[in-house]
């Protein structure tokens, strides 16, 4: 009688493909034991290229199980014990998921384990035991390596931060280490990532986006420290300007984080055809009485302003209101056509596949949980994960659901809407906004190709 084989294989790095265990050679070693067996056919083949054996959620694995509880696989083939599992807790819950349901498993180049018997099964624990203290000591050994690295002062990446320069394995400033300290100094004084960005070009002709300023901005590097060594490089920045600097940041990402742009990445410049950032502006009235009073309102203003050479002669800054106002009573004059290209956005589909993956994982993630194969602790930082990956694909699909508000009374539904879902409402229905230097908006819509 012919039992149906499922090939599992797994690589979790690429120093086991040094050791013969490449997914290439799996498979063919495999393959190599079903044409040597008359009893045996392959049902199907589960490959987790780049996964740990200590995790237990891995996409094929997960698959495999579900093909077991369908009764689809007779017997399991993988080359190796450890291609299995390195964790021991996992191994006796997935094997007891095995023994109800059938199955047996066979490491073709370690015949010599078993579970037929008590002996054989009590050998295969034990040395599932080993595997899980190999792995966690070479986990161990590793980072070992990297503290002493770091203890001794030694490069442990191939990032190096701008200037700085690696000599005999460690950082020393190299020639733009001035340049440097002088980020530091200017935004101290200037509190603004934009202006420092422009300071940069203007003054040494270097481009960075904003980004990567603070990202540098907040390196410990630049004043010789490192998680387990204060003294890890010469410093290029005094400890004093460079806490300021810290604070100055603390200080900015509240407020930064609360501010959405409902037309981010849609308005344009007629002029050079380059994006109009949003910001904010300050402004101040003075009332009747002699009180001063302070307000502040979102603008766009031309990316081609940033720097000294090739300004863009657009230097307007239109305020978002006006954006919102002009986008509103246009699509009033214009509701049925608007509507008609409304119906042809629609949640891509890769988006969607997408979605539909992750909300499977999560389901077979609760079936392992149920199962006792994974503990609740495992469930829950995994689905937690999940769930964060399908985050960025809900809002278009709710703008989809609410689609039909553009054939009704258009504002006042809007008005509804707070400002993320206005911002997905007009990426769903605009390709951009061109706005000249007078302050004329011309609308280009999205449509289907």
């Amino acid at each position: 009688m012919l039992k149906r084989a499922a090939l599992y294989i797994r690589v979790s790095t690429d120093q086991q493909a040094k050791h013969g265990d490449s997914l290439d050679a799996q498979i063919a070693t495999l393959k190599d034991y079903v044409s040597t067996q008359d009893n045996l056919t392959i049902i199907d083949t589960y490959i987790d290229d780049g996964i740990s054996g200590q995790k237990l959620y891995r996409d094929e694995f997960q698959r495999l199980l579900e093909d077991i509880k369908k009764n689809r696989i007779d017997i399991i083939l993988f080359t190796k014990l450890d291609r299995w599992f390195r964790n021991l807790r996992h191994y006796l819950n997935i094997q007891e998921i095995l023994d109800n349901s059938g199955v047996t498993w066979l490491a073709v180049s370690q015949p010599f384990f078993n579970t037929d018997t008590a002996y054989g099964r009590s050998f295969v624990n034990q040395s599932m035991s080993f595997a899980e203290l190999e792995a966690q000591m070479a986990s161990e050994r590793i980072k070992a390596v990297f503290e002493n690295k770091i203890r001794k002062g030694e490069v442990v990446t191939g990032s190096v931060p701008f200037g700085y320069k690696i000599c005999d394995k460690k950082l020393i400033p190299n020639e733009n280490a001035p340049i440097a300290k002088d980020i530091f100094k200017h935004y101290s004084i200037h509190n603004s990532i934009r202006l420092t960005v422009e300071y940069l070009f203007n003054e040494y002709d270097i481009t960075r986006s904003s980004r990567t300023i603070k990202h540098m901005l907040r390196n410990r590097k630049y004043i010789g420290e490192v998680s387990g060594n204060k003294n890890y490089c010469p410093p290029i920045v005094d400890k004093e300007t460079f806490e300021k600097v810290q604070n100055l940041l603390d200080k900015n990402i509240s407020s930064i984080a609360k501010r959405t742009y409902i037309f981010s990445g849609l308005v344009v410049c007629s002029c050079c055809g380059k994006k109009m950032t949003g910001r904010y502006r300050k402004r101040k009235y003075i009332k009747k009485d002699g009180t001063v009073m302070y307000y502040t309102k979102k603008v766009y203003r031309c990316n081609g302003n940033t720097y000294k050479r090739n300004k863009c002669p657009n230097k307007i800054n239109i305020p978002e209101e006006i954006l919102e106002e002009y986008l509103l009573n246009n699509i009033k004059a214009d509701a049925e056509n608007f509507e008609a290209k409304q119906k042809k956005i629609a949640v891509s589909a890769p988006e969607k596949n997408n979605n539909s993956k992750i909300l499977k994982k999560i389901e077979r993630l609760k079936k392992a949980y149920l199962n006792e194969v994974i503990s609740l602790d495992e469930y829950k930082k995994d689905r937690k994960e999940l769930e964060q990956m399908i985050v960025q694909v809900k809002p278009k699909e709710t703008i989809v659901f609410k689609s039909n508000w553009f054939n009704k009374n258009i504002e006042s539904t809007y008005r509804d809407f707070d400002e993320e879902e206005k911002r997905f409402v007009w990426r769903s229905v605009l390709k951009n906004l061109l706005v000249d230097p007078h302050g004329k908006i011309t609308i280009n819509f999205l449509t289907k190709n």
